[in-house]
């Protein structure tokens, strides 16, 4: 019978490893859709990032929007206004779908 060697030890390790860490990655991102969010930013537009986003200032990052309303965004872009954005996250941390700008309701497309 073969005898386990270190390398052997190792990589069995490394694999285990491998596949806790993304059980748990995939939890992760499962608990985040459905979450309310709240982001304070302004609107920004780039067709290599699937069109519409929040760059957000609180918290800081970048939100894609999810239900785009390509008129009303077209509009809050060009202001360059920051505006405060009620939503919920789909698909991760970095997908909005957005509920209300600036307390008014929002209507986009899905």
């Amino acid at each position: 019978m073969k005898r386990w060697n270190l390398r052997h030890i190792v990589l069995v390790l490394t694999a285990i490893s491998f596949f806790a860490l993304v059980g748990c990655a995939q939890h992760q991102v499962q608990k985040l859709e459905g979450t309310k969010v709240t982001v304070k930013g302004k609107i920004e537009f780039m067709q290599a990032l699937g069109g519409y986003f929040v760059m957000g200032e609180d918290p800081p990052g970048e939100y894609m929007i999810v239900n785009q309303d390509q008129k009303l965004l077209e509009n809050l872009k060009k202001a360059g206004k920051t505006v405060i954005i009620e939503g919920h996250y789909t698909i991760g941390a970095d997908h909005l779908f957005i509920e209300k700008i600036d307390g008014k309701a929002y209507r986009g497309k899905e």
